[in-house]
């Protein structure tokens, strides 16, 4: 039995695994507890992944569909690659001569942020096909943070770290620590980090529309704020630490821009002015910015909770100034900025404001980091004058993660060509007429590129494949490169000389003297580096011309309008119940459906959770069918009381709605409630500066329905 050192590819903070290998087979996954920088930390997520590793039904050979492509219909024929390969090439080049490259398009998920190779492939293919229409999974939980960081930053790829370690105080919006682990951080064992802060007398402060999890006596307490209101909450506080005369005057004069029309900004913002619309007592948010604001030392954090919400990219903002203008930006036990093995922040550098933006029938559209807002996908698809005609969808599965599922369904329907490449026939796929089988994290060589800028301990990390890939399973950069090379282009991974996938990545850890040969050598893979993360952000990383953060960019004015108008309609009419999405620690967005270990009691649907002040009031009990309704649709659910929710407050799980995927056995026999029916989708869907989707605070009715047979 061998013993191989890898590390887990779920999610950001990339934890230490040790895999026990024999007869080329993974016998088990454990945290490796020699692991530099994790520790023996690994969530229960990362080690059932060899359940998702060993599935059964894993796709082990291209496969070409004839017939009805209704899901569960027509006929799947394996293929070898040679012919896949050839006919989805000429496919895609047939279209794009005649339709032109933008009716290509892409749909890239989750996962393939954490996959060094598969992500430099994916932008070498649509590069080199020359198509406009990306979308990603981006879109749906953390665009914002890269449109703010532009703005306030320069550069979409800057954001500072709250410093648990020395903090005195830290604010966390929108984000549940002990299930999602700080997402958008790569740091392992959050929790743990928290509870040493606590330990030391540090104050901790969720602030959510859920009592979470994270929260205790000895990890901090939440902040029950009403959902879709952060951004109000977050002006009140600036507005009030500035009456409290607590604005660092040296630091906004030697590195801020525009302090007074950000001053105009959270005016109107007074504690008193907005306790009724989040909340919570005038005087509850006065002694939260009196507490912040005293501190010696005080950090922030946002998340996805935020992210989802109307005003994304403006509560970024107002985060980042929370921290600036207090002093507490670089700064030990503010936050600060992690270089890690290459400075991200310079290589995400904006453009001018004036190339952003450009007119289309759908109003005025930018791209993010690449990517178009993935909530008009299916209207660029359905389009009659210049549709999408053929669509690739890489790790991702759009018809569960993105609002409007009756749209996505007639959009796929649609499709001269829909190829899925991925480790199941999921969702999505179940319409696709091809679909090409992905190695997996154990299958693949790798390096943690995901974590650039945003690790808590900068590190480099290597694994070989722990197992070759079964059967015909590929890495999606070769499928990609294939498929260019096919198609007549230039596909430079498969043809650079010498032979090197991870050349450019070695490129860029040559200036920490790294490279594969020598990360292979140290212990777990892993070289921590000796980097200093206080004292540099002004003058080597911020990417504005006059190094300068910008407090209140012009480019906002719009939204920061329409975030006053909605403020107004707010104070004066208020939905019945709000609806928000809950994360659980027994999936990852679309993830982890098929693990039936994982599918065990009250995890095995997707209940509708009201307080139960609220499931009182509509006469419904625990399993009581109930139809949850708004203007984009209906889905009837089982009520479960949970008194950890504000009254007036409903929370679901996003990532179900598997009755339509035959392809996946565990998930098909318990396909719970698929939201998207309720989110908001087209035009008008998604905030304008960031194309991230509106899927938080959603206004929605609930009527009774009856009982579970």
């Amino acid at each position: 039995m061998k013993t191989i050192a890898t590390f887990c590819r779920v999610c950001e903070p990339s934890c230490g695994l040790v895999a026990q290998v024999e007869d080329n087979i993974v016998q088990r996954l454990q945290p490796d507890r020699n692991h530099p920088v994790s520790q023996g930390f690994a969530c229960h997520k990362g080690v059932n992944y060899l359940a998702i590793h060993q599935d059964p039904d894993r796709l082990d050979y291209p496969l070409q569909r004839e017939g009805s492509r209704q899901p569960g219909e027509g006929q799947w024929h394996q293929q070898d690659w040679d012919s896949a390969i050839a006919a989805v090439g000429d496919q895609l080049a047939q279209i794009r001569d005649q339709y032109g490259a933008d009716a290509i398009g892409g749909y890239i998920g989750n996962p393939t942020a954490f996959n060094a190779l598969g992500s430099q492939g994916i932008g070498e293919f649509f590069m080199g096909i020359g198509s406009r229409r990306i979308f990603n999974s981006g879109t749906q939980d953390c665009s914002n943070k890269f449109a703010a960081g532009e703005a306030v930053f320069g550069t979409s790829t800057l954001h500072p770290l709250p410093d648990i370690d020395n903090t005195d105080c830290l604010l966390i919006f929108g984000e549940n620590p002990k299930v999602s682990h700080m997402s958008f951080i790569s740091i392992a064992d959050p929790m743990a980090k928290i509870r040493a802060a606590c330990q030391r007398g540090a104050r901790v402060f969720y602030i959510n529309p859920r009592r979470i999890e994270s929260a205790s006596p000895k990890t901090g307490e939440v902040i029950q704020i009403l959902p879709d209101t952060d951004f109000y909450l977050m002006a009140a506080l600036l507005h009030e630490i500035d009456a409290l005369g607590r604005f660092n005057q040296a630091v906004l004069r030697d590195h801020g821009n525009h302090v007074d029309e950000l001053r105009e900004v959270i005016a109107p913002y007074s504690a008193d002015s907005v306790a009724d619309v989040v909340g919570l007592s005038a005087g509850d948010i006065r002694a939260l910015a009196d507490t912040f604001s005293a501190a010696k030392r005080a950090s922030v954090h946002m998340s996805t909770g935020v992210n989802m919400g109307r005003q994304g990219t403006l509560c970024y903002w107002l985060l980042q100034m929370l921290s600036f203008v207090t002093g507490n930006l670089d700064r030990e036990g503010g936050n600060f900025y992690s270089e890690g093995f290459y400075p991200a922040a310079k290589a995400g550098r904006a453009r001018p404001d004036d190339s952003l933006f450009f007119s289309t029938r759908y109003g005025e559209l930018r791209h993010i980091r690449g990517a178009l807002p993935s909530n008009l996908l299916p209207d660029m698809i359905l389009d009659d004058d210049n549709p999408v005609r053929a669509l690739v969808v890489i790790a991702g599965n759009p018809l569960l993660s993105v609002g409007g599922e009756d749209r996505w369904r007639q959009a796929l329907e649609k499709l001269d060509l829909l190829v899925v490449i991925d480790l199941f026939r999921n969702a999505t796929g179940e319409y696709a007429h091809f679909l090409l089988p992905s190695a997996d994290m154990l299958e693949r060589p790798d390096i943690n590129i995901c974590g650039l800028g945003m690790q808590y301990r900068p590190h480099v990390q290597y694994t070989d494949a722990v197992v070759p890939p079964a059967h015909q399973r590929k890495e999606e950069w070769w499928i990609l490169s294939r498929l260019l090379q096919r198609m007549g282009l230039s596909a430079p991974l498969l043809e650079q000389t010498p032979a090197n996938p991870f050349g450019r990545l070695e490129h860029m850890m040559s200036r920490h003297q790294l490279d594969v040969a020598t990360l292979k050598q140290a212990p777990s893979g892993t070289v921590v580096l000796d980097t200093q993360p206080i004292g540099r952000l002004y003058r080597d990383f911020v990417q504005t011309d006059d190094k300068r953060v910008d407090c209140c960019p012009p480019l906002f004015a719009e939204a920061i309008t329409l975030a006053r108008q909605q403020f107004d309609a707010l104070k004066h009419t208020a939905p019945p119940f709000r609806l928000i999405t809950l994360r659980t620690n027994y999936m990852h967005n679309s993830w982890y459906q098929n693990v039936a270990n994982l599918k065990r009691g009250q995890h095995d649907h997707n209940p509708l959770h009201m307080n139960p002040q609220d499931m009182a009031s509509l006469g419904l009990a625990d399993g009581d069918h109930l139809i949850l309704k708004n203007e984009y649709g209906e889905v009837m659910a089982q009520a479960r009381g949970d008194d950890s929710l504000r009254p007036g407050v409903v929370a679901m799980t996003h990532g179900w709605g598997n009755q339509k995927t035959p392809g996946l056995t565990v998930a098909n026999r318990y396909p719970g409630v698929n939201i998207n029916a309720l989110l908001p989708h087209g035009p008008g869907s998604f905030e304008k500066l960031s194309n991230q989707a509106f899927m938080s605070g959603i206004p929605v009715t609930i009527k009774a329905a009856g009982k579970f047979a």
